[in-house]
């Protein structure tokens, strides 16, 4: 059943409201540093934060390395997937230059392609996991953006790799 038309009343309404809406939307990224700048350090509450995170990407990244070294034929799939990593990685790293990077601990894979694409992917769902809730904790604005927007890659990817698995 199709819809009542519009009125002109309300389509002038409408079309003079619209600006008023975008204006009251501030969604424009902040302005882009040069890239020589060194990143921010977080506040002192957020670096046991910054450590955790960037435990649990090295964590991931180890899984990622030992599915590619167990099945080869997934390095291409799990490329975009580790080049993710590696740069939010250096983001964090960069925030918090005087912090050692933790190395992560042996990881057992299994050489078939679904079994090893399922390790990758609940791999990936905890560090979206811990992530998302380092978002919420987070006592820096700054940092809560960065650990959201590497929140919404993880998903991507996880979202990716689950469509993988089942096709």
């Amino acid at each position: 059943m199709p819809g009542r038309p519009l009125s002109r009343r309300t389509t002038l309404g409408s079309a003079l409201a619209a600006p008023l809406a975008l204006a009251a939307c501030d969604i424009d990224p902040p302005p882009r540093e040069s890239e020589s700048s060194p990143a921010t350090p977080p506040p002192p509450e957020d670096s046991a934060l910054v450590a955790a995170v960037v435990a649990a990407l090295v964590r991931a990244q180890s899984v990622l390395d030992a599915a590619a070294a167990a099945v080869p034929s997934l390095a291409d799939r799990l490329g975009p997937v580790r080049t993710a990593h590696a740069e939010h990685l250096e983001v964090l790293v960069g925030a918090v230059p005087e912090a050692d990077l933790p190395t992560a601990g042996a990881v057992s894979v299994p050489a078939q392609i679904l079994p090893a694409l399922g390790a990758v992917r609940r791999s990936e769902q905890r560090l979206q996991r811990e992530v998302r809730e380092g978002c919420l904790a987070a006592a820096s604005g700054d940092l809560a953006r960065v650990l959201g927007s590497i929140a919404a890659s993880t998903s991507q990817h996880s979202a990716a790799l689950a469509t993988e698995v089942t096709s």
